[in-house]
């Protein structure tokens, strides 16, 4: 991980409105040392062109981090850096003694982020051309990513919603929900024999 702090001489923190030095600080094995060092000075009376000028520009001196330690900061600067999807942290003093405590919760915050994002519903596919209405899904393949859907997740959308001829369904076993729920849906299935040990089941509309 690496965490910009914006300093004095003497390497403590700064308010985002002093003149001073940005140091990137990386962390090698357990040991945090510093990596970059640039003169860095906003001008606030230049302008909102001028400060989002600036702030980019140090931004791409920071390279992929995006965490930032300032003393202090507010109004349009943190919230250039908010855009950005910078993550500010307001430490008064010697940035030492936080790098640890911000690391852990920049990983917290991370994976709770990860836990709020909801893996993206796969669908059936569409075989050859899309206007012939002919689709196929392996459904084997979607649930050994291990993404938590079953095959009512999965396909009851697409039968629901989507015109279609014909849907091409590769499974270990044939759901039980199709025997039950198809008769409301206007749907016929049939298994189709095959080599690989799996069932393959052709869905189509009722005409």
């Amino acid at each position: 991980m690496k965490i910009a702090v914006l300093t004095d001489t003497e390497g403590n923190t700064l308010s985002f409105y002093e003149s001073g030095f940005v140091k990137l600080f990386s962390n090698e094995k357990g040991t945090w040392n510093c990596i970059e060092k640039f003169h860095f000075e906003l001008n606030e009376e230049k302008g909102l062109a001028e400060i989002q000028r600036c702030i980019q520009s140090m931004l791409a001196r920071l390279d992929e981090c995006r965490t930032v330690m300032v003393k202090f900061i507010k109004g349009v600067p943190l919230s250039i850096l908010q855009e950005s999807g910078v993550s500010v942290w307001k430490v008064d003093g010697s940035p030492l003694a936080f790098f640890e405590h911000i690391r852990e919760e920049e990983e917290k915050i991370k994976v709770e982020y990860l836990k709020s994002i909801k893996p993206l519903l796969p669908e059936p596919l569409p075989v050859g051309d899309k206007k012939l209405g002919i689709y196929a899904i392996d459904l084997v393949h979607v649930q050994a990513k291990g993404a938590g859907f079953n095959s009512k997740d999965v396909l009851l959308p697409f039968l629901q919603n989507r015109v279609f001829r014909k849907l091409e369904v590769v499974c270990e076993h044939l759901p039980k929900w199709f025997e039950k729920d198809f008769a409301s849906l206007k749907l016929k299935f049939r298994i189709e024999e095959s080599n690989d040990d799996l069932c393959h089941a052709i869905v189509f509309p009722i005409e």
